[in-house]
């Protein structure tokens, strides 16, 4: 898989920088679907390299240009960004405990989306879809905690 990142960054006229190949990496190998700037950052240092944030930052960019990854804007306020290897569709459930995400294919809007076109001159090009909720680990803890205090 990173070959064929690697080669689509290159194809487009984009070195193969160390930093690049660090980052790349960090996507490929977290456990998180999204990761912010922040979080690229910190995975990136944990492997002994020593890439100041503005270094990460500045690739993200790159990244994005390339379409090798989309940046997220969740209701937090703080960008995160995804791999897009695969460029398909899918949307986001969140966590409002913890913060993981999950991404879901299935796509209610898709059939918004034709009625809009039926009944108007509008053709929509895009569109994102987040739940926020619990994932099943806070909710395990919140029914912990709700046994707790109910017995006492």
């Amino acid at each position: 898989m990173r070959e064929q990142l690697e080669a689509l960054l290159k194809k487009q006229g984009f070195k193969i920088t160390n930093q690049r190949k660090a980052i790349i990496s960090a996507f490929l190998n977290s456990k998180k679907h999204l990761l912010t700037a922040a979080e690229v950052h910190d995975i990136v240092n944990k492997d002994n390299n020593t890439l100041n944030f503005s270094t990460v930052y500045r690739n993200l960019e790159i990244l994005l240009k390339t379409g090798l990854i989309k940046r997220v804007n969740l209701d937090n306020g703080v960008n995160s960004y995804e791999l897009n290897i695969d460029n398909h569709h899918h949307h986001h459930l969140i966590c409002l405990a913890c913060g993981d995400t999950e991404t879901i294919t299935y796509c209610p809007i898709e059939e918004i989306n034709k009625n809009i076109q039926q009944s108007s001159k509008f053709t929509p090009i895009d569109h994102k879809l987040e739940i926020y909720g619990y994932c099943i680990k806070c909710n395990r803890n919140n029914e912990k905690s709700s046994e707790k205090q109910s017995n006492t």
